[in-house]
């Protein structure tokens, strides 16, 4: 634990008012972990609202040598927003504001928590999109989406994050208030700060303000579901599909072993009939005309690659009915153990079947039970890695697995994280894939942001 001072205390309630410095047990606890479910309790939790009071905590943790760490939803998955070293967590959330949705320009300037769900539902009441949607949308706000640079279904035609990020403003570790991009689309002036922050994780300064690209909302959407007798076939749908030069706006893969758990964790089987091996979701948007064509030829593509049964959502209601399969996999998994390492692997999307081929192998050589999901479009998939506990066994077996997993993924020339980030979970994986060389790098870039490495410390790097 961090040693903080009364004068620090008392500094930080002048700043943010006495009512927002939190110092109880259970808030220190409550701000200590994410949805990694591995914490470490922080010294005081102090909840600004608005840049200056942001910058004004900072220069005072900065001025005592005292660790801080931004946290916005608390979602994440590789603990990003644990206070590993305690010291102050520097919640956003009082900062939730959408700021301005620009019609003309086509741009949302947002604050960073803001939930994502609640920004696209404001921009399509006038016809725009914001297309990035994780899946944690409901509760994941736009700062920790541009922290993670986080995908989401939509990837594979739309992009992720990155793509729609074109201004910030953020708080540097050492209190100045930086203003990167804006409204423009281009803009080559200096270095690109804006997607430098984009995916740091929240090592290298505090985002404070977020401009966003928006795009015109499309007309029309048609959402399909396709079952297979086994992986491989839905698997080669995918490859089908790209064959047929179609390039969805959602492509989900959902394995035999995922579905059954949503069955038993919703006690509903009509999601997808018993003794189903592999789903997939699928979803094209557009003009109408456009829409029916690629429709028509995803259904080829799949009843080429044998497709049991394809169902076209016929309104919206059946749209979400057919959505919610997607939505209640994660949670479902706790039915099959309390214990999982979810690990969001990304291979070309090509090498789909070869990484799902992979991953079956896992389960036979180290015996685990290991149920996949994810965006087969853009080669992004959700290897959940289940473990019992108590059982230590097993737990050195997944550790095992988890390393020959990511050495595995690399060599299929893909990465170890899609939309995760690294964290502390991942950091010791992290020379699986970058040399000596690209991780001191970065190390100089961290140095450079933070030169008392006091912003969000121990994640990431190895050591």
């Amino acid at each position: 634990m961090t040693s903080i001072s009364s004068t620090l205390v008392d500094a930080l309630r002048t700043i943010v008012g006495p009512a927002n410095v939190r110092t109880d047990a259970p808030s220190l606890e409550t701000y200590g972990s994410d949805a990694l479910k591995r914490g470490h309790a922080a010294d005081l939790v102090v909840l600004p609202d608005g840049t200056d009071q942001v910058a004004g905590v900072v220069r005072a943790c900065a001025a005592a040598r005292v660790p801080f760490v931004p946290r916005g939803g608390g979602t994440g998955y590789t603990g990003g927003a644990v206070p590993l070293r305690g010291g102050v967590v520097l919640s956003l959330e009082r900062m939730n504001r959408i700021l301005e949705i620009d019609e003309q320009n086509l741009v949302a300037v947002v604050e960073p928590n803001v939930i994502t769900a609640d920004l696209q539902a404001a921009v399509e009441k006038v016809g725009l999109f914001y297309p990035p949607d994780p899946a944690s949308l409901n509760q994941s706000v736009i700062g920790g989406n541009v922290a993670e640079c986080a995908g989401g279904p939509r990837a594979f035609k739309y992009g992720t994050t990155k793509q729609y990020v074109i201004g910030l403003e953020a708080v540097l570790p050492t209190g100045e208030i930086v203003e990167t991009g804006g409204k423009v689309v281009k803009n080559v002036v200096g270095y690109d700060v804006t997607h430098l922050l984009v995916g740091s994780e929240g090592t290298l300064a505090v985002i404070t303000k977020v401009i966003l690209r928006l795009v015109p909302k499309p007309p029309v959407q048609s959402t399909l579901r396709a079952t297979f007798r086994s992986v491989d076939d839905a698997a080669q749908a995918v490859t089908n599909i790209i064959r047929h030069r179609v390039v969805p706006a959602a492509l989900e893969l959902i394995d035999g072993d995922c579905l059954e758990a949503v069955a038993r964790h919703l006690n509903v089987r009509s999601l997808a009939k018993e003794g189903t091996a592999a789903l997939l979701l699928l979803e094209v948007d557009g003009l109408a005309e456009a829409v029916a064509e690629e429709a028509r030829r995803v259904e080829q593509a799949c009843l080429e690659a044998g497709a049991t049964e394809i169902l076209r959502a016929r309104d919206e209601a059946e749209r979400q009915e057919l959505w919610r399969v997607r939505r209640e996999v994660s949670p479902s998994l706790k039915v099959i153990t309390p214990i999982k390492f979810n690990h969001d692997v990304v291979v070309p999307k090509g090498r789909v079947p070869q990484l799902f081929a992979f991953v079956d192998r896992l389960k036979r050589d180290y015996r685990l039970r290991i149920p996949c999901f994810g965006h087969a479009g853009d080669g992004n998939i959700h290897v959940n890695i289940m473990v019992t506990p108590g059982d230590e066994d097993e737990m050195r077996r997944a550790h095992e697995a988890e390393r020959v997993l990511f050495e595995g993924v690399v060599s299929m020339e893909g990465s170890i994280s899609g939309e995760h980030g690294i964290g502390f979970a991942k950091a010791k994986y992290m020379p699986i894939e970058l040399s000596a060389d690209e991780i001191a790098l970065m190390k100089r870039l961290k140095q450079a942001f933070d030169p008392h490495g006091l912003l969000n410390p121990g994640k990431m790097f190895p050591d």
